[in-house]
C-alpha cells in the first residue's frame, strides 16, 4: 500500500463506524449503509423473500397473482408489498398492454434482481442468466 493510499483511506478507529463502512462500501453508489440494511430487513420475512423471487423470475406479477401464490388469508400482502416498495426492491407498475388494466401490476427494480442474482449465484453456484 502506498504512502498516498493510506492517508485517504478512512480509519475505523478515528470516525463512527457507520460512516466508515459508508464511506468504504457505498460512496453514495448504492445509498447507505441505513438504506442496505433496510433492503436486507425487509427480505428477512420468508414471504416477502418468496414474493421478490415470484417476480425475479417473472418480472411483473398481477397483484391478484401474488395473493393466490400466498393462499393465506392472515397474510397482509399490501403492508408486505410496501415494506419491499419502501426498500426499492418492488415498483407498482401499469397493466402491460396485454394485462387487466383494473389491476395493480409489481415488478421487480434493479435493487431487487441484485439481491436474488447474488443469492442465485451464491446457493446454487450457478449465473442465474443461463
Amino acid at each position: 500500500m502506498s504512502a498516498e493510499t493510506a492517508h485517504t483511506t478512512p480509519d475505523p478507529d478515528k470516525e463512527d463506524l457507520e460512516q466508515y463502512v459508508d464511506q468504504r462500501l457505498f460512496d453514495d453508489s448504492m445509498g447507505t449503509l441505513a438504506d442496505h440494511t433496510a433492503r436486507k430487513a425487509a427480505l428477512g420475512d420468508e414471504r416477502r423473500y418468496a414474493i421478490l423471487f415470484l417476480l425475479w423470475e417473472r418480472e411483473e406479477v398481477a397483484r391478484k397473482e401474488l395473493a393466490a401464490a400466498i393462499d393465506d388469508d392472515s397474510f397482509d400482502l399490501s403492508h408486505h408489498l410496501g415494506e419491499l416498495i419502501d426498500v426499492g426492491l418492488v415498483a407498482r407498475t401499469g397493466a402491460p398492454e396485454d394485462g387487466d388494466g383494473r389491476q395493480t401490476f409489481y415488478k421487480i427494480t434493479h435493487l431487487g434482481r441484485q439481491e436474488i442474482d447474488t443469492d442465485f449465484r451464491n446457493i446454487t453456484g450457478s449465473d442465474p442468466s443461463q
